[in-house]
């Protein structure tokens, strides 16, 4: 995305099929963010993978970024960054922590530049996640076969 402000953002613009997750189920949230880390960080060589994921993990500690539609969106923003990335994971079953939060379908990574000027459009991503990942579009995502078909899907 350019810095010029954008009248929608574009989620399928965001995700390749290489940087998309596709699993009958994960060991836990912890892993399945590194996992996702690792998918972008693979892309992005000026990025340190270990340092990334403790980045998105610190964050959140704060405050879980699972919503009830079973879309979590663990993100953080980066000095190393000139541009969005992000990687996704579609989870055939839900992924129920511990510690008692609301299972994960959909796990929607996104990494930002940490410059003010990409702040609106770091809101705008959030905004357009939670407004497209509606349940129905979850269950959707989960019934594609593959990873190239979860990309194209939210290409559309």
């Amino acid at each position: 995305m350019s810095q010029t402000k954008q009248s929608k953002v574009s989620l399928g613009r965001l995700i390749s099929p290489s940087r998309v997750i596709v699993a009958d189920e994960y060991p836990g949230k912890k892993e399945l963010i590194e996992s996702l880390v690792q998918a972008v960080c693979r892309e992005y060589p000026q990025l340190d993978p270990a340092y990334v994921a403790s980045q998105v993990l610190k964050r959140e500690e704060g405050i879980s970024t699972t919503l009830d539609t079973g879309l979590a969106i663990p993100h953080a923003r980066l000095e190393e960054l000139t541009d969005f990335a992000a990687a996704m994971a579609v989870l055939r079953r839900p992924l129920v922590s511990a510690d008692n939060e609301l299972p994960v379908r959909v796990m929607f990574l996104f990494l930002s530049p940490a410059k003010p000027v990409f702040f609106q459009q770091h809101l705008q991503i959030l905004s357009a996640l939670a407004e497209t990942f509606k349940p129905e579009f979850i269950e959707e995502l989960v019934s594609l076969p593959d990873a190239r078909e979860i990309a194209a899907r939210l290409a559309r």
